[in-house]
Parts: structure tokens; sequence; C-alpha cells
């Protein structure tokens, strides 16, 4: 799977790790994408298209800043790990934006 919204980042072959998009910016910041974290991405791209531009700016801000970034759903329980990389959630760029979508998702109406 391509993740289309990174072509202007330089793609990066990790032998260690074939599920988890490596990409590599301009500076030689490195940066990875997990899945889950795409998933996220994608979400607020249909759901908020007018401010995702706002936060791929973030996440390109965030790479700069940190040089070396694990993007994941689950900080807790992330898919890789790498010496030197710090993690960051969906949230944790959305969130300082003020970027939020409404989780809709409930359980069901129907009690026992």
């Amino acid at each position: 799977m391509t993740y289309p919204e990174f072509d202007s980042y330089k793609d990066i072959k990790d032998p260690e790790n074939h599920l988890v998009h490596c990409y590599e910016d301009e500076e030689g910041n490195r940066f990875y994408v997990e899945p889950g974290f795409y998933d996220g991405l994608i979400g607020f791209k249909e759901k908020r298209a007018e401010r995702f531009d706002d936060l791929m700016k973030e996440l390109d801000m965030t790479v700069k800043k940190n040089h070396k970034v694990i993007f994941t759903a689950d900080f807790e329980n992330p898919w890789i790990s790498r010496e030197g990389f710090i993690y960051r959630e969906i949230f944790d760029l959305s969130d300082p934006l003020g970027i939020f979508v409404e989780d809709k998702s409930r359980g069901s109406d129907y009690g026992d």
C-alpha cells in the first residue's frame, strides 16, 4: 500500500521492517508511519479536509524539530521501536491545532 500523502519525502526501505513505511525529508530527518497512524490521518483527511494541510505541516514540523519520529496509533503498543526515536500519535498533532473529529461510535442502544 502506498501513502500518497508522503510523496514529497524520500521513501526509505528498512530491511528490519517491511510493514511500516519509513521516510526521510530533505534534511535527512527520518520518520516512520505505522498503519494505524495512517488510518487516523486519513480519517482526518476525510472528515476535516479543510484543515488537512495544517495537520501535514504540523507533522513536518514535528519531524524537523525531533529528527527521528515514529508516528504510531498507540505509543504504549507501537509496531516498531528504534533507538533514539520518539513516538507521536495523531492527536499529538491535531489537538494543539484545535482540529477535532467527533467520535460518534458507541455501543449498542439495546440493553440486556
